[in-house]
C-alpha cells in the first residue's frame, strides 16, 4: 500500500511542476498585475531614489476605481442558474424543484461570494476560481449538503493546462495548496507525519518551492480522473448504464428490465487525496463526473503554444504610471511655488546664513537681515523671485493620458457626451457601447456559473439520496418546505429528485425585485387607461408591489376573481387541469366548425351571385333568340337545386355537429364537478378517520 501512496505522492508534485513550468510567465505577470492594482505602481529605484530626495511619490490609482466600477457592474445583474427538463420524466419531478434546490445551495453556501469573488479576480489579473463540495451538515448527522465556495488566492489552484473550455468542464487534474504551520498540522491531524527536520525538501518551481520546512508544511488537495474500459448497456427502460457489481443483470430480471444493446465504452472516475509530500492523509471517490475546481477567465489569447491569461489591469499600467508622473510634477511644482529663491546683497544674512540658506525650503515666521551690505554701504530689502510657473501643457497632458486609461479599460466617462441637454437615450447607448467592450468578462463568468449548475445537477440526486425536509427557494427569494424522496403507504417514491434529465440554461438581466417594480410601472398606465381591467389582474398588481400589506390586499382580491384560480401560483387539482385542457381542445373545434359556417355563408354568397350572372344569361339570350332558351334554363336550374342541396346539407351537418359537442362539453363538465364532489367527500371521510384513529 506504500508504494501506491508514494505514486502518487510523486504524481502530484510532478503535476503541480508540470503546471507551473507550464502557467509560470502567466502567474509571475498576473501577480504584478495584482499588485499594480493595489497601489505599488511605482519603479522600486525610481521611488526610492524620490524618497532619498524628499521629492513627492504620486499615486493616484484610477485602474483600481475602474475595475471595481466592471465587477460592481457584474453585481447588479447577476447571472442566475435556470433548470429545463429535457425528457418525458418531468412529470416525475417538477423541474422547478431541482431548480430550487440549487437556489437553496446558492443560499446556504452564500454563492454570491464566490461568484463574486472569482470574478474580480478574472477582472484584475486574468483568472481566478471557485469550488464546489460536499459536508455533513453538522458534527451529528450523516445527511451531507453541497456548498459553493469562493477560493480566496488563485496562486494556489494548479489548474489542467491541456484543459482548454472556457468553463474548464474538460479538466482531467487539478491540484490545491495551503501552506500550514506544523504547530496546527498537529492539531488536525495528530497521528500524521509532519517530516521533521530530516526530510529534504522538494522543489516545485513555484514562489513557496519548499513542501516541508523547518516550520511549515504544505498540503495538497488533489483531483483526478481515472478512466477504465468497461461496457456500457441500453436498458429497455431506455437508460443506459454500466454493470456495477456480479448482481446486475439478476437485478435487471428481477425487475423485468432487458439489454437491449451494448457497447464498449470507459467509466469515469474522479478521485480525491489530500496530502503532504510524505503520505496520504485522506482519500476517496468524489461523487460526481466533473472536476468541482471551476475557473473564470478574464482574456486571453493563444500564442505559438501558450495561451496568454489577462486582465483589464494588464495593459493599463504604462498609462497609469504616466498620469502618476504628470500628477507628480504638477504637485511639486505647486508645493515649490510658496517657497521661491530670494535675492539679498552680500552682507545681509550675516549672522543668519542658515536661516537664509534654508528659506526656499522651510517656512520661518521671521527671517532677519542687515540693512547694509557687506561694504557697510544702505542695502534695499531682500526680494523674493517670482514663483516658477508649472511646464507648459502639464495639465493637458495629464488629461490626456487619463483618456487614455478609459479608452483601454473600456470605461464610461458621462463627460466625454459633452456640456448641455444630453437626453437619457444618449448616455444609454454610450453605456450600452462601454459594456459591450467588456463583455467578455460577463460572458465568461456565465459560462462558469452554468457549469457550477451542472456540476450541482450531477450532485443533487447522489448527495439527496435520502427522505428528508428541503427548503425550496423561488424566483421570488421564498422558501418553502417540501419532503423529498418520500415513500408512501404502497411503496411510491413522492418528489424522487433521481428521476428526470435536465439541463442548466443562464438567465441574466435584472433581478427579481426589479423585475416586480417594472411590472408595476407597466402596468399601473395600462390599469389608469381602463379601470375595468382591475376587476380582472388587480391582485397581480398587488402582488408586485413591495410594500406592508399588499400581498393581502392582492390574495383578497383574488378571491373574488375566478380568473386568480387557474394562474401559475394557484394549486389546481390535476383532473381540473385535464378538463381545462380537453375544454381548451373543445373549444379549438368547435371555433374550427364556426369558421366552417362562415366558408358555407360565403359559398352562398358565391351562390347567390351565381344566380344573378343566370337570371343576366336569361335576359341576353331572350334578346338574341329563344331557340335555345329552354335547354338553358334547365341546365341553371339544374345547378342551382345542386348548390342548393349541397349547402342545405353542409349546415345540416355543421349544425347538428355543433349542437352534439355543446351537450357533450356540459355532460363532462358536470360529470368533472361530480368528481371533484365525490374527491373532497372521500377527502374528508379519509380526514375524519385519520383523526378517529
Amino acid at each position: 500500500m506504500a508504494d501506491d501512496y508514494d505514486s502518487r505522492i510523486q504524481e502530484a508534485i510532478d503535476f503541480l511542476k508540470f503546471a507551473n513550468d507550464a502557467d509560470t510567465m502567466n502567474r509571475q505577470e498576473a501577480l504584478e498585475d495584482l499588485k499594480f492594482g493595489g497601489g505599488d505602481q511605482w519603479p522600486v529605484e525610481l521611488q526610492n531614489s524620490r524618497n532619498l530626495e524628499s521629492r513627492p511619490v504620486i499615486t493616484v490609482n484610477k485602474v483600481d476605481n475602474y475595475c471595481r466600477q466592471v465587477a460592481n457592474q457584474q453585481r447588479q445583474q447577476r447571472p442566475r442558474i435556470k433548470v429545463h427538463a429535457t425528457n418525458t420524466h418531468d412529470d416525475m419531478v417538477d423541474a422547478q424543484t431541482i431548480q430550487g434546490i440549487i437556489r437553496h445551495i446558492e443560499v446556504n453556501s452564500n454563492a454570491d461570494h464566490a461568484y463574486d469573488n472569482a470574478f474580480e479576480y478574472a477582472v484584475r489579473m486574468g483568472w481566478g476560481f471557485m469550488r464546489v463540495r460536499t459536508d455533513y451538515v453538522s458534527e451529528d448527522s450523516f445527511d451531507q449538503e453541497i456548498y459553493i465556495d469562493p477560493i480566496d488566492n488563485p496562486f494556489t489552484v494548479y489548474f489542467d493546462p491541456n484543459s482548454v473550455a472556457p468553463d474548464g468542464s474538460d479538466a482531467d487534474r487539478c491540484l490545491i495548496t495551503t501552506m500550514m504551520l506544523k504547530s496546527e498540522f498537529r492539531k488536525l491531524y495528530p497521528d500524521a507525519d509532519d517530516g521533521g527536520t530530516s526530510f529534504t525538501q522538494r522543489g516545485t518551481g513555484d514562489s513557496q518551492s519548499e513542501w516541508i520546512t523547518k516550520e511549515d508544511i504544505r498540503l495538497a488537495e488533489y483531483y483526478y480522473t481515472v478512466r477504465e474500459k468497461a461496457k456500457l448497456y441500453l436498458l429497455s427502460d431506455g437508460t443506459a448504464t454500466f454493470a456495477d457489481d456480479k448482481d446486475f443483470f439478476n437485478r435487471l430480471a428481477a425487475y423485468g428490465i432487458e439489454v437491449i444493446d451494448q457497447r464498449d465504452s470507459f467509466k469515469k472516475t474522479i478521485k480525491y487525496c489530500k496530502m503532504t509530500a510524505v503520505e496520504i492523509l485522506e482519500e476517496r471517490d468524489w461523487a460526481g463526473k466533473y472536476i468541482p475546481i471551476v475557473p473564470v477567465y478574464g482574456r486571453h489569447i493563444v500564442i505559438g503554444d501558450k495561451r496568454k491569461k489577462f486582465g483589464m489591469i494588464r495593459y493599463a499600467k504604462d498609462p497609469q504610471r504616466m498620469y502618476n508622473f504628470w500628477q507628480t510634477s504638477i504637485t511639486e511644482s505647486v508645493a515649490l511655488a510658496p517657497k521661491a529663491k530670494w535675492i539679498l546683497a552680500e552682507g545681509q544674512d550675516e549672522g543668519h546664513e542658515s536661516d537664509w540658506a534654508n528659506a526656499n525650503i522651510k517656512s520661518f515666521p521671521v527671517l532677519r537681515y542687515k540693512q547694509t551690505d557687506i561694504d557697510g554701504r544702505p542695502a534695499p530689502p531682500p526680494i523674493r523671485m517670482q514663483p516658477e510657473p508649472p511646464p507648459t501643457g502639464v495639465m493637458a497632458a495629464a488629461a490626456g493620458v487619463n483618456d487614455d486609461i478609459k479608452a483601454i479599460m473600456g470605461i464610461f466617462d458621462p463627460a466625454q457626451l459633452g456640456q448641455g441637454n444630453i437626453s437619457g437615450k444618449a448616455i444609454n447607448g454610450q453605456q450600452q457601447q462601454v459594456d459591450l467592450t467588456n463583455f467578455d468578462y460577463y460572458d465568461n463568468l456565465t459560462r462558469s456559473i452554468a457549469h457550477v449548475g451542472k456540476i450541482c445537477l450531477d450532485l443533487i440526486p447522489k448527495i439527496y439520496d435520502t427522505e428528508r425536509v428541503m427548503r425550496i427557494i423561488g424566483d421570488d427569494g421564498k422558501p418553502e418546505l417540501l419532503t423529498i424522496n418520500q415513500r408512501d403507504s404502497v411503496g411510491r417514491v413522492l418528489n424522487d429528485i433521481s428521476v428526470g434529465q435536465y439541463d442548466v440554461v443562464m438567465e441574466t438581466g435584472p433581478g427579481y425585485n426589479s423585475k416586480r417594480q417594472e411590472a408595476v410601472d407597466n402596468m399601473l398606465p395600462l390599469l389608469s387607461a381602463a379601470p375595468e381591467l382591475m376587476g380582472v389582474a388587480g391582485d397581480l398588481v398587488f402582488r408586485n408591489m413591495d410594500w406592508p400589506g399588499a400581498d393581502i390586499i392582492a390574495d383578497r382580491l383574488a378571491a373574488s376573481n375566478p380568473m386568480a384560480q387557474i394562474d401559475d401560483k394557484s394549486k389546481v387539482p390535476p383532473q381540473v387541469q385535464m378538463q381545462l385542457a380537453m375544454s381548451q381542445k373543445q373549444i379549438q373545434e368547435l371555433t374550427q366548425a364556426l369558421q366552417a359556417k362562415d366558408l358555407l355563408l360565403k359559398n352562398r354568397m358565391d351562390v347567390e351571385q351565381l344566380r344573378q350572372d343566370s337570371e343576366t344569361k336569361r335576359t341576353l339570350m331572350k334578346e338574341t333568340g329563344r331557340a335555345n332558351e329552354a335547354e338553358i334554363r334547365e341546365q341553371s336550374d339544374r345547378a342551382e337545386m345542386q348548390m342548393r342541396v349541397e349547402g342545405q346539407a353542409h349546415d345540416t351537418v355543421i349544425n347538428s355537429q355543433t349542437k352534439l359537442e355543446i351537450e357533450r362539453m356540459k355532460q363532462q363538465i358536470a360529470l368533472v364537478l361530480a368528481q371533484m364532489d365525490r374527491g373532497a367527500l372521500n377527502d374528508a371521510n379519509a380526514e375524519a378517520t385519520e383523526r378517529a384513529i
